[in-house]
Order: structure tokens, then sequence, then C-alpha cells
């Protein structure tokens, strides 16, 4: 199990005062934190925080978006406030930023475009469905998952519902959680709580092909999947049987990992690291043979992990963000606050941005 310690901080609950790290620590550390700023005010945090929408920075690196888990959007300018959109329900994914447009979909189940420089409402609508990840956006149409198990599909410039395509959920245990939709090599790609994959006509949402990956049983979710335009695969992760690569034409499948819990992926080179519980792999992007594995611990599961230069940053949720070398699996470094993290990491060359489960902003320097 990891247990390297970049740079040591209370383990009181919430409290982010530093203290003098441990010696013996590693001298190739791969990030150190550069600056701390309380976003959520500490007395109206609940008793057991949650924070998993990860920030967003505009292309001039000058305006940072933070979406919070109390309903808050906020936009940072120039180290300042600049202006808060209160939502009316927790917001747990980030906000799409195309443009000068922010689009935010909120548990509420309204779906927001908003003027990114002032916070200003251009239109909403209500899907009348708790809305779990960010959008995405293709040819001027926004694709967003509900918790209900439909992806909805919206005229990015008039707020307009277009399509819906849905699938009721299997009967027994699920996981709280869905895939982002992806669109890649002409069809929107989506994800269900009964294992299927689907792969649907970004113009209407009719089924071009749907594929059961997880089998029979509970707990069939598929809740991530990665479509790279340049790949003529998709990979999915199945919390039931692992990660899955198949045929982005035909939903034909190529290969199957096991990892039990399978929860999150990215695509990084000539691998794919996936998530699962108690473990994160790396496997080979065409074969699926597993090059290796990182112990996380007994139910503890991994955040999205995020590559930069050779780098990996994942949090075990609820846990400590780490610093995973992406070609050997081994531990650089370590680093918790106190109330852990429980969201992908905005990484940029040389900076990274996470907000802790206390809500606190973190900016972290990376190093080379």
């Amino acid at each position: 199990m990891l247990a390297l310690a970049l740079l040591a901080f209370s383990s009181t609950a919430f409290s982010h005062g530093p203290r003098l790290p441990k010696k013996g620590g590693q001298p190739d550390r791969p990030f150190f934190v550069s600056d701390m700023l309380h976003i959520v005010p500490q007395e109206k945090l609940p008793y057991q925080p949650h924070e998993t929408a990860t920030p967003v920075l505009d292309a001039n690196q000058t305006r940072l978006y933070l979406g919070t888990s109390d309903g808050k959007l906020r936009c940072r300018f120039r180290g300042r406030t600049a202006w808060i959109f209160q939502a009316g329900g927790s917001i747990v994914a980030a906000p799409l930023l195309e443009g000068e447009t922010l689009y935010l979909a909120a548990a509420d189940g309204k779906l927001t475009a908003l003027n990114r420089f002032t916070g200003a409402v251009r239109w909403q609508l209500d899907v009348h469905e708790e809305l779990t990840t960010t959008p995405t956006i293709s040819e001027g149409r926004l694709f967003v998952m509900s918790s209900e198990e439909s992806i909805t599909a919206v005229d990015a410039k008039e707020g307009k519902s277009v399509w819906k395509f849905h699938r009721d959920p299997p009967g027994g245990f699920t996981i709280r959680g869905n895939a982002r939709p992806r669109v890649a090599h002409g069809s929107v790609f989506a994800g269900f709580a009964d294992g299927t994959v689907a792969a649907l006509q970004p113009q209407d949402g009719v089924a071009k092909w749907s594929r059961q990956v997880s089998g029979p049983g509970e707990y069939l979710d598929v809740d991530w999947i990665e479509a790279p335009e340049s790949d003529s695969r998709i990979y999915v992760a199945s919390a039931k049987v692992g990660v899955v690569a198949l045929d982005a034409r035909s939903g034909e499948p190529a290969w199957t990992a096991p990892l039990p819990g399978a929860n999150h992926l990215i695509v990084d080179g000539p691998r794919v690291i996936g998530g699962g519980k108690g473990a994160l792999v790396a496997l080979d992007r065409f074969t699926g043979k597993q090059h290796w594995k990182v112990d996380l611990g007994k139910e503890r599961f991994p955040t999205q992990p995020v590559a930069m230069n050779g780098l990996l940053l994942v949090a075990r949720d609820h846990g400590p963000l780490l610093g995973i070398d992406a070609q050997t699996g081994q531990a650089r470094g370590a680093f918790d606050p106190g109330s852990g993290f429980s969201q992908a990491v905005l990484a940029l060359p040389g900076v990274a941005y996470v907000l802790s489960n206390g809500g606190a902003l973190f900016s972290l320097g990376l190093l080379p």
C-alpha cells in the first residue's frame, strides 16, 4: 500500500495548517503545495463533505471556475471572486467551458448556460432528472447524462431539448455514478447501469449498436467511457467485469481485463489506466495485458486519474492525492490536507489545481 508522504499536514479533520515535513522524504517528489485558499466557508461545511467537481480554467489562465456541493459556481479572477451563481442543487461534475459560455449541469435537474465573464444566465433547461456528469458538446449540441439512466441532447444555442435516450435501470443493486457521454467516430457513446454501452446517432439518438458488457447479476454499472478519436476502439469501465475494449464501429469486444469495481479510466499513450476496488492498474492498450498494479487498500477506490508528463495524479477517494510514475507504477509522493480528495485534478504543465473535501483549493507546483 502506498504510504509515502510528500508533505505532512495536520490529521485533524478539515484542518489545513501545515506542519514540518517528516524526515526522509523522497528526493524526487513530483509536486509541492504552492498555495491554499478556503473556497467553502468552514462553518458551512457538512458533517462529511464531498467535493467531486474538478476546477475549470479558461484558455488565458485568468479565470478559474469552481463548482461545489453547496450548489455554488464561483468565478475566481485575479485573486478574488468575480461572481457566484447559485444552482438549485449540488454541483457534482465540472461545468463545460465553450467559447464565452459555461454550461452547468446540477443535481436539481437544470442545465444552465452562463456568460463566463459575468455569470449572467443565458438560458436554462429543466431536464427533470438529477444531472450527474459534465456536459459533452459536439456540432452545436450538448449531451448530458442523468442518474435516471437517460442521456439528453440539447441545442447549445437555444437551450431546447432535441432528443432523449433512456434505458430502464436493472433490478437489484447498482452503483451511484454515471458515465459522461463521449462523442467520437460520428457517434455519441453512453454507458448505463444495466451494463449496456450504446453508440447513438448524434442527430436523433437512434442506436447504431448496443452491447451488454457486464453479463448477469448485480452491480453491472458502466460508469466511465474513453473514446479517443484517433483510436478504432473505445474503452469502458464495468463494475462487474473490469475494463473492456470495444470496436467503435460495431461494438464487438476486443479484450477484457478483470478489475473488480472498475469505475475510472484514462488512455495514456500505449496504456489504459484503470481504477477499481482497491487497485489502480496499467493495461496494454492493444492487448489488455496488465503492466503494473498499485494496491490502494481494501475497499478503497481511486478518483479519476490524470496524466501529465509521465506522472499520474490520482487520489484515494476521501484520502491523499498520490503521484505515481505512469510507466512503472512506482509511488513518488502523496499529500493529504486532512479531509482528503474526491475529485480529479486539473493539471497543466507545471501546475495543478484541486479542491479538497474540506472546501480548500490547492495550487500544486508540478516538478519535472
